[in-house]
């Protein structure tokens, strides 16, 4: 892509196209005006502005969200990311979140997450029994557990979302989230290339974090989630990639419309 008609996309964003007309006409009407003041001076040297003002702005007037560039690949990452960008805990079990006696003794996996999350003011604990089917067995046995559940400030960092089962079917799951992904900026892409009836491009870029939760910070927890360390160092730094496709639209995320 030229980089005048990179400039320009940009002109119109910041700008306006009819605003960018106007300020045209302003210009050529000034010129009209002023051009018998300057006797003397070769033509095309004063018409040079205006002609590539004019070029600018025919570049802008045809511009198409289905245009392979860095304004359209912004537009469909910030969709892309607004649905699906959620940072998350990835808690792999449905709340309430039980935790049985072993469990307890060996205070590693679940009830290690558990312990940080109650200490953190996110979920609370109480003993209780609950029934299970033991394998090759027909009959539930009872067997107590720790019952943790969301405290009213954990219940506002719980989200639902989409996922697919083992069967491939798609089922809702709750977890905590502790903030949102947000495009940074792009760093380049590969395409676009023909894929069937429609192009595809791989878009790479680095995101930023939008609206933090403070206990993502806390030191007990980025212990037992030792993904949130890596995603808060990776804002800024860290290369995504992405794969977009051309719609009728314009250019969409592939996996926009997928589950989780």
């Amino acid at each position: 892509m030229g980089f005048g008609r990179l400039k320009a996309q940009y002109l119109i964003s910041w700008i306006g196209a009819s605003d960018l007309w106007k300020l045209a006409g302003r210009a050529t009407l000034w010129h009209v005006q002023t051009s018998s003041d300057t006797k003397g001076v070769n033509p095309m040297k004063k018409s040079l502005p205006w002609f590539m003002l004019l070029g600018v702005l025919l570049l802008v007037g045809c511009a198409s969200k289905k245009d392979a560039n860095e304004k359209n690949f912004s537009e469909a990452l910030n969709s892309y990311l607004a649905r699906k960008g959620q940072l998350c805990l990835g808690i792999p079990s449905a709340w309430p979140v039980d935790v049985n006696d072993a469990e307890r003794r060996s205070g590693m996996g679940t009830a290690a997450e558990m312990a940080a999350l109650e200490k953190a003011g996110l979920v609370r604990s109480h003993e209780t029994e609950t029934e299970y089917m033991p394998p090759l067995s027909s009959r539930p046995v009872k067997t107590k557990v720790l019952r943790y559940e969301l405290t009213d400030n954990g219940k506002t960092f719980y989200r639902e979302k989409d996922r697919l089962g083992l069967a491939g079917n798609k089922q809702v799951q709750g977890d905590l989230c502790y903030g949102q992904q947000a495009l940074d900026k792009i760093v380049n892409w590969q395409g676009p290339t023909a894929a069937e009836d429609s192009k595809e491009a791989t878009v790479f870029y680095t995101y930023r974090i939008e609206n933090l939760a403070e206990w993502a910070k806390n030191a007990d927890i980025q212990r037992v989630f030792p993904g949130i360390v890596s995603t808060i160092d990776g804002a800024g730094q860290t290369v995504m990639n992405q794969a977009l496709t051309l719609t009728s639209r314009g250019w969409e995320a592939k996996s926009l419309n997928l589950p989780f």
